[in-house]
């Protein structure tokens, strides 16, 4: 993921944390240093249960989670860390695929996400998403 000048002004994360649940090593961390260049918090999980040990001890702004993970789908873990958390429907969360996004735009849907980011992931297009995300939220 390469850092572009455009995204990191238009977004501003300052004091928001962001939960990355990504088992690519690689991606979490190209994600994770772009989220902290826009002034984000970043935790990390690489499974669902990781994912829930983080939000036990955190409450996210906003969850980018990968649709596949060693542990279960990115569907289970969304469901788990809602019911974990009793945030319900009300956490943001955006799913991150290799998949295309029509592919599981259905899927996501039913677990209650609103937005699908393809892999490799553009900057522009996860602000974009970002922003509308926690607009919503607020």
């Amino acid at each position: 993921m390469a850092k572009t000048p455009e995204a990191v002004r238009r977004l501003d994360l300052s004091g928001r944390l962001v939960l990355v649940v990504e088992d690519n090593e690689s991606c979490a961390e190209a994600v994770s240093d772009w989220l902290a260049s826009c002034g984000a918090l970043v935790e990390t999980a690489d499974s669902v249960q990781g994912a829930l040990e983080r939000v036990r001890v955190t409450s996210p702004d906003v969850a980018l989670v990968d649709v596949c993970l060693p542990d279960g789908s990115g569907w289970d873990c969304v469901d788990r860390i809602r019911t974990a958390t009793g945030a319900g429907k009300t956490m943001p969360v955006i799913a991150i695929t290799g998949y295309a996004q029509r592919d599981v735009a259905d899927q996501a849907a039913e677990h209650g996400v609103r937005y699908v980011v393809t892999k490799p992931i553009e900057p522009d297009a996860l602000a974009s998403v970002l922003d509308a995300c926690l607009d919503a939220a607020a």
